[in-house]
């Protein structure tokens, strides 16, 4: 696993943030200004990146298109959410995720008919351990407490088939009703 990614923005102020949060929350050795990670790039994974990066807004516009029909079908899936955009944003989709309160019984539904999910962040931000210090109690941060047990990642890359789409939300649909 690498740590190749990448930032693009026309803010400097954020770029130079980014660049800090990169280089273990500092420009320069010994100075972190903030908490921060050691993301270095290697030459091989910067030279696969530089090829994928032609093809990141074609894979963003299929992704939202995938996303769009999980919206529009998911609708009739009760006792769950789909994700909320802010007006004025862009969402990339790297993960399609619904909340539902009984997310490991869904889960496990889904699994028993051959659909994959995942559940990518299962403590949220302020309940990890590295800022267990802070002393954090589930009030401070009630949304968050509440949805890492409940966020379930549903497939939404580029080349999901419309078959396989309309496979899944009826899949999801079924399973909440039995959830009910």
């Amino acid at each position: 696993m690498g740590d190749a990614g990448a930032v693009t923005t026309a803010d400097p102020k954020l770029a130079r943030r980014m660049a800090m949060f990169a280089r273990h929350g500092g420009l320069r050795k010994g100075d972190h200004q903030i908490e921060g990670i050691n993301s270095r790039l290697d030459g091989l994974q910067a030279a696969i990146l530089s090829v994928k990066l032609r093809h990141l807004p074609k894979w963003t516009r299929a992704r939202q298109s995938k996303a769009a029909v999980h919206d529009s079908m998911l609708v009739r899936a009760k006792g769950s959410s789909t994700p909320q955009r802010l007006d004025g944003t862009e969402h990339v989709y790297h993960t399609y995720s619904v909340r539902h309160e009984r997310r490991d019984e869904l889960k496990s539904m889904l699994s028993e008919h051959g659909i994959q999910t995942g559940i990518n962040y299962p403590v949220a931000l302020p309940f990890l351990p590295a800022y267990k210090r802070l002393g954090h109690v589930s009030a401070d941060f009630p949304n968050a407490w509440r949805n890492q047990s409940g966020i379930l990642s549903l497939p939404v890359y580029p080349e999901l088939a419309p078959e396989q789409q309309s496979r899944v939300a009826q899949a999801v649909i079924q399973a909440c009703e039995q959830l009910i």
